[in-house]
């Protein structure tokens, strides 16, 4: 079976929680960038998260150690018998040796488990970090969506003010300005809906990033669409280097590999050496009593005869095989998500720039001309009321296409983990 030298594996460590402190109250807008920082920094469930990184790295400190010596004393004399001052006492001290390098073995075990909690960390990470970036871009969306809604409100309010005065004078009926009065109001309702939602929206970004319920939250950047075509696609294998979770199916490789080594290593149970000292006294019809002492090591050694630990080796090839697989696995995955999120790039800025093209561009002409013609006495309100139901339904499917786009562009920053906070770096644990 072929593993992965200890050498090569790239681990994505953790961006150190002091390295990024914003406070909650700050009126600094956030970039995305610096939302997500914060995010992993203030994430509260991600601090709990990180403490297995702890725990994996205390098992290597005290791992690959001696068990505890033992002492053993004992005494006996013949005060129940003949009672002739006869007896013996020892004084004995054991320590168990294992046969092969198996404390060592353990040691490099517990550090490959490090190594695996560190990767699991980082994909914790990475999916917190893709939850944030695309709440934001829907954020900034349904913001968008809300000013133009106040624009249309707000050129709705003119045509209003402009039929009122017509009406003063005759020019037109009541129906007409309560047509449009109507129109207004509809889309003035529309506007409130899409402030509650933004509202949700808000909540939900302060609950990932880790900030209050009523903590300030200034957002930076827009939704406007790159000039230029995005790339079809990007180098996998510096994406595969920094995508946690092939990583983490990497080091579950050299773990393997360690645990095959532990449990061969347990074939052979310790041997026990002892050093004791004795002492006696016994009765001689001679010389009367006397009394001698020895000193003296002995050393057991358990026979495998039976038990040669078979399972546990049977069960570690197991995993690993398991192992082998799961970075195959783990690789067409990556594989096949980015070039479903290239794609699914690419098809998003074509459409968005489709909707802020010449037809959007004809529709705000042919409104101005309608406000025109109307002015003029040569069109009526009902085709200006379109013009301009028009323009606004363009230049809300317009910024959904945008908002599509830069989910697309988030969904590329997911799969290929281009966030920042996850950095390259050959492991410190040795």
């Amino acid at each position: 079976m072929k593993f992965f030298s200890p050498s090569i594996l790239i681990l994505l460590t953790c961006l150190p929680a002091g390295a990024v402190r914003l406070a909650a109250a700050d009126a600094v807008p956030l970039s995305r960038e610096k939302a997500i920082a914060l995010a992993f920094a203030n994430q509260r469930e991600l601090k709990v998260a990180a403490l297995e990184i702890q725990r994996a790295a205390s098992r290597v400190r005290w791992a690959g150690r001696l068990e505890n010596p033992e002492l053993e004393l004992s005494a006996s004399d013949d005060g129940a018998g003949l009672d002739e001052g006869e007896g013996t006492y020892e004084i004995a001290f054991s320590q168990r040796f294992p046969l092969t390098s198996k404390l060592k073995k353990e040691k490099s075990l517990r550090v490959w488990q490090v190594a695996l909690a560190e990767a699991e960390v980082a994909e914790r990470r990475r999916e917190l970090a893709g939850e944030v970036d695309r709440a934001i871009v829907e954020l900034l969306a349904t913001r968008e969506k809300i000013r133009l809604g106040r624009e249309g409100v707000a050129l709705n309010q003119e045509i209003v003010g402009f039929l009122e005065e017509k009406q003063k004078v005759g020019e037109i009926s009541k129906l007409d300005v309560m047509q449009a009065t109507l129109s207004g109001r509809t889309l003035e309702q529309e506007v409130k809906s899409l402030q509650t939602r933004e509202n949700q929206q808000r909540l939900a970004l302060r609950q990932l990033i880790g900030l209050e319920a009523d903590a300030a939250l200034p957002l930076s950047g827009s939704l406007d669409l790159p000039a230029t075509r995005p790339a079809a696609r990007g180098e996998m294998e510096a994406i595969l280097s920094r995508r946690p979770d092939h990583v983490l199916a990497l080091a579950k490789i050299d773990e393997a590999r360690a645990a095959i080594a532990l449990e061969e290593s347990k074939r052979w149970e310790d041997i026990s050496v002892k050093l004791f000292v004795e002492g006696e006294a016994v009765h001689d019809n001679l010389t009367g009593l006397e009394k001698n002492t020895f000193a003296g090591v002995g050393i057991s050694i358990p026979l495998p005869l039976r038990q040669r630990n078979q399972d546990g080796i049977a069960q570690a090839k197991i995993n690993a095989e398991a192992a082998t697989g799961g970075v195959e696995a783990a690789r067409f995955k990556v594989r096949a998500e980015c070039e479903e999120a290239w794609q699914h790039r690419l098809d998003s800025w074509e459409l968005a720039r489709e909707a802020r093209g010449d037809l959007l561009r004809l529709a705000e002409e042919n409104l101005t001309d309608f406000r025109e013609a109307h002015a003029r006495g040569e069109a009526t309100l009902t085709q200006v009321q379109k013009a301009q139901e028009q323009v606004l339904r363009l230049r809300t499917s317009a910024t959904t296409f945008l908002a599509d786009y830069h989910l697309a562009e988030a969904r590329v920053r997911y799969v290929t983990g281009a966030y920042p906070g996850l950095t390259l770096s050959r492991s410190t644990a040795k």
